[in-house]
């Protein structure tokens, strides 16, 4: 992506921010514009859970700005990048720091991986802010996993609603059947 294409996204996304900042959102619509995904990015053959495992392990989460084309990332080589090399993943630049006015401005992803868990999954993406927790984002979605793979979730745009000045944790969940892993990441309004 040019560094031109990149300004005039960003100008874009600056002014679409201004436009929307100060309407007040219904709590069933903290998530907007927001819609998830789910791809396959690797098959493990040789994952051998313990005996008190719930079949899946939680990995990286983060959040980063959206891509340059909406379904850009995550992508993985090998297959849904054609040019990185096979066993690489393309994510977003993580970033701790977000506007508290964010507003479509970024992109939550995470990655987890199955041993013996399969079928259903339910993806849930919370961003909550405070003591009690107030909720400033959330987005479930459900997909279909497989044993013995990675996966790649994302979810965006992202906005904040009624954020203040602080910190602010990204909380994610996936359940398959009765098992539930959980991760997380800090962030910090500004």
């Amino acid at each position: 992506m040019t560094k031109v294409r990149m300004l005039l996204f960003a100008a874009l996304a600056v002014v679409l921010a201004g436009a929307i900042c100060g309407q007040p959102a219904l709590a069933q619509d903290l998530a907007g514009d927001a819609h998830g995904s789910m791809i396959a990015i690797g098959h493990i053959t040789d994952a051998l859970p313990d005996a008190t495992s719930p079949g899946m392990f939680q990995g990286i989460v983060g959040m980063g700005p959206n891509p340059p084309v909406a379904g850009d990332w995550p992508c993985f080589g090998g297959s849904t990048c054609s040019n990185v090399v096979a066993g690489g993943l393309v994510i977003a630049e993580p970033e701790q720091i977000w506007t508290k006015s964010c507003s479509g401005c970024g992109q939550i992803y995470y990655t987890f991986q199955t041993t013996t868990a399969t079928g259903t999954a339910t993806f849930t993406i919370t961003v909550t802010q405070g003591s009690p927790a107030k909720t400033l984002f959330q987005y479930s979605f459900t997909g279909s996993v497989a044993k013995n793979q990675i996966h790649a979730i994302s979810v965006g745009p992202v906005t904040f609603t009624g954020g203040v000045a602080g910190a602010a944790t990204i909380n994610v969940a996936t359940t398959i059947g009765t098992a539930t892993i959980k991760g997380g990441a800090k962030i910090t309004l500004h």
